[in-house]
């Protein structure tokens, strides 16, 4: 590693998480650990592999990719494509038994064509759009599109499932997703069709509504330890700590313009740190003029705009800084910390985009 960049992954606060989430939903409750978009930016494979030791009962993943990739690393265990599947993929997810979400009844057929021919029975998860108005047959619709599913020989429909746009915001409207979904549920039970598993809860409604849990729940950033609302006081242990070095320094009279748009003028005569990471890596361009990151337990703000490579921190008159002096960009350090929820409130984002844009060519070394 020669680029002063990199991302630490503290593995054992997985466990923290995931009791937390256990305490919530009970033991009767199974938990599927959203693992899509390399872990949130994590690191697919360590992450999954520790999941599997600490016992999840599924994974939900992004693409056929990521499920190929835990396949052949070793996960037996249930997965789930989270997404719609083009038929160009039916063959793959066949040959490494991999659950689709199934949407739409033309894949569905060709997908129990296949299966047939092969002689093989495939698991499927059917969604249902309650609301978020992205996948899924709509609600009104559904109970016809899974009966005609249900009928097609060589596919077993093991789940059904929908998703929530407002868990954060709207209880009113999340309530009616709920009611709506178990509406369904009666309904398709009175066809006699049942499921396997139902499941709807993301990581804000698992906290706030032990309505939506049914019998599995879908983890996502939670267990990585971010909270997903600030309303939210729960206590969760972050896995993720980005961090740099101080790769040069400036003194700098007052008057003088730092970095590109000449955004930040000094006010002073000062030091100016310039540190290796930028938004090539991941490193919000929006954190310009607005960010923080943590020098020898202190807090030092961001000085004009987050070039590609580099972004650039006032330090004032602090010479005890020195050229390859650890910089946290997320995490603690000493008894100061920096959230990924406290980059994404200075950059207007969520903290779901802090983490899974952080640049893969970023090492991440686990602990």
């Amino acid at each position: 590693m020669y680029r002063p960049l990199w991302i630490e992954i503290k593995l054992e606060n997985l466990r923290r998480n995931l009791f937390l989430v256990r305490k919530y939903v009970g033991k009767s409750v199974k938990v599927l650990a959203t693992v899509k978009q390399n872990a949130y930016g994590h690191g697919l494979i360590r992450v999954a592999k520790e999941l599997d030791n600490l016992g999840v009962d599924f994974f939900g993943v992004g693409s056929l990719e990521e499920a190929i990739a835990l396949r052949e690393c070793g996960i037996k265990k249930p997965i789930l494509v989270l997404t719609a599947l083009l038929p160009s993929t039916i063959k793959l997810l066949i040959k490494y038994r991999v659950r689709p979400t199934v949407v739409d009844l033309a894949f569905a057929r060709r997908l129990d064509r296949e299966a047939k021919r092969l002689a093989r029975k495939v698991n499927v998860h059917i969604k249902v759009d309650t609301g978020m108005g992205r996948l899924g047959v709509w609600w009104e619709e559904a109970k016809k599109f899974i009966c005609k599913v249900c009928n097609l020989k060589n596919l077993y429909v093991e789940g059904l499932f929908t998703h929530f746009p407002s868990a954060d915001t709207d209880c009113a409207f999340t309530t009616f997703q709920i009611n709506t979904f178990n509406n369904l549920v009666q309904d398709c039970a009175k066809e006699g069709v049942f499921f396997k598993y139902l499941h709807s809860a993301n990581s804000i409604a698992l906290i706030k509504y032990k309505s939506s849990h049914f019998n599995l729940v879908r983890p996502g950033l939670i267990l990585y330890g971010i909270n997903p609302y600030s309303k939210m006081k729960i206590e969760l242990a972050p896995l993720l700590s980005l961090k740099s070095k101080v790769i040069f320094l400036k003194k700098v009279d007052r008057g003088r313009s730092i970095s590109y748009g000449r955004t930040y003028i000094t006010k002073r005569s000062t030091i100016i740190a310039t540190i290796g990471c930028g938004y090539a890596d991941g490193y919000p361009f929006a954190l310009s003029n607005r960010g923080k990151v943590i020098i020898k337990g202190k807090f030092f703000k961001i000085a004009g705009r987050v070039c590609m490579d580099h972004f650039m921190v006032d330090i004032g008159n602090n010479e005890n800084i020195k050229i390859k002096d650890t910089v946290t960009l997320i995490g603690r350090e000493k008894k100061v910390k920096l959230k990924a929820e406290d980059l994404a409130r200075w950059a207007n984002t969520i903290p779901y985009e802090i983490v899974s844009r952080l640049s893969l060519s970023v090492p991440r070394i686990y602990k």
